[in-house]
């Protein structure tokens, strides 16, 4: 008789195996390191040089300056309403395509991801020219107004919106999820309403960040359409004021920052709670199997 030893640990691993998996966890928390530190870096000196004042002080006076100026509001305010308005309009075009292209036609999804891709293949530049050019017979309350740079904003933020709504689309069983609300006897609406929003909502709030973030950050196009938008406007002021265009830097990227923020949080504390019960009910099952099986 030959015995045969294993070398495996109580939980059934391999100790080489245990070894790997925590060099590559370290490896991972190393560079994840690296990268935050590579981004937060720039951004603490540029904090620390908006409160710098004369003979190295520490001041606020960047900042009670932009907040005492009628035409940071206004900026501000106005990019707002174009960025809500871009993630009205984005939201009411992805939603119906994405989900009928993954129902009706599926093995057009590659071509309709390279036309989505075209915005970053064309300059703005082009897309304002060719928009002036060709659209220059619209209406006044268009051409005249934010709105036409609310259209455009939506088509050029179009690979990142289309992409994330899409990848949530891709992560569910969508075709499943309409099967069966319509042998219910559900409606297009109330299948929308009911079944495929409430499971696309990470989609739907990545795509409305990222297009909103896009509107918060975009120049190009608003200055040759003559907008003076938040990003003309820090423009404007970098030409004037070093600190206080720093210091509206950093009140861009809180603005951005704070909607990730939130939407981190939320979805974090519902998958957590999600995987609690999913946890709780298979120790329920698993007691009862026991319990019947005794």
């Amino acid at each position: 008789m030959v015995a045969v030893t294993t070398n495996v640990g109580r939980d059934g691993k391999e100790p080489g195996a245990a070894n790997v998996l925590k060099l590559g966890k370290a490896f991972r928390y190393g560079i994840l390191g690296l990268v935050g530190i590579f981004f937060i870096i720039p951004i603490l000196a540029s904090a620390r040089f908006s409160f710098l004042g004369n003979n190295n002080t520490i001041t606020i006076s960047a900042y009670t300056q932009l907040f005492s100026t009628p035409q940071f509001w206004s900026t501000l305010f106005l990019s707002v309403k174009i960025g809500l308005g871009t993630v009205l309009l984005t939201l009411a075009l992805l939603i119906p395509t994405v989900v009928w292209i993954h129902l009706r036609v599926p093995k057009l999804k590659r071509v309709f991801e390279s036309i989505s891709l075209l915005p970053l293949v064309i300059p703005s530049v082009v897309v304002t020219l060719g928009v002036i050019t060709s659209f220059k017979s619209l209406p006044n309350i268009i051409m005249g107004t934010p709105v036409i740079l609310a259209l455009e904003y939506v088509i050029l933020a179009l690979p990142y919106s289309y992409r994330t709504f899409d990848s949530a689309v891709q992560a569910i069983d969508l075709k499943t999820l309409v099967d069966a609300g319509q042998s219910l006897g559900a409606g297009w609406i109330k299948l929308l309403r009911f079944v495929v929003l409430p499971n696309l909502r990470s989609g739907l709030l990545g795509a409305a960040i990222l297009a909103f973030a896009f509107c918060l950050g975009e120049f190009a196009v608003a200055s040759l359409l003559s907008f003076t938008t938040f990003p003309v406007f820090l423009v404007q002021v970098g030409q004037v004021a070093a600190s206080q265009a720093v210091a509206l830097s950093l009140i861009a990227l809180l603005f951005t920052w704070m909607p990730l923020a939130v939407i981190i949080i939320i979805f974090g504390q519902r998958n957590a709670s999600s995987k609690k019960k999913t946890v709780s009910l298979a120790t329920t099952i698993e007691q009862e199997e026991t319990t019947g099986i005794a």
